[in-house]
């Protein structure tokens, strides 16, 4: 049987174990009073999302001008879900190599199979390719094409980087 001592021991071991297990927030993640004046995306419960410039923000409400419109809307702090920072746009670069790597790995993956399936009529004079043969040959060659349309897709849509500051 455990002693005293053990059994204290024990039970420090778990309750650090368990508050070292706890998520922790970030303490740099600025606050809405900071995004004033800032391009903002808010996401609430019954508007749905509203993109623009924060003017005001008090405990309630949020006094905001949509990209749509001139005038302020005010949305009430109960129905928001959701405020996020703009971090301007990202990059056309790396759109282009975010697409490039999407694009590869889907159009590759289906001609992986498409090829697979289909390998006897690759090569109909000689009698086909082996399955293994037929998917490399579709996944260099979906690869490639999805890369190239992802690059072009991705740099033609750069969006915005947004960082959430609020729940």
């Amino acid at each position: 049987m455990p002693t005293r001592v053990e059994m204290v021991r024990a039970s420090i071991c778990v309750a650090a174990a368990i508050v070292g297990a706890m998520p922790l927030r970030a303490a740099a993640q600025p606050s809405v009073q900071s995004a004033v004046n800032q391009r903002v995306r808010v996401t609430t419960s019954d508007r749905g999302v509203l993109i623009g410039q924060l003017v005001t923000a008090m405990p309630d409400t949020l006094q905001l001008v949509p990209d749509s419109a001139t005038d302020p809307v005010s949305i009430q702090r109960a129905s928001v879900t959701r405020i996020e920072i703009s971090r301007g746009r990202a990059s056309r670069g790396a759109a282009a190599r975010k697409g490039a790597i999407r694009g590869a790995l889907i159009l590759g993956s289906i001609g992986a199979v498409s090829l697979a399936l289909q390998h006897d009529e690759v090569q109909a004079s000689t009698g086909g390719v082996s399955v293994a043969h037929g998917a490399a040959l579709g996944a260099w060659s979906g690869g490639l094409f999805g890369g190239l349309v992802g690059a072009a897709i991705g740099a033609a849509r750069a969006g915005e980087r947004w960082e959430r500051i609020a729940p």
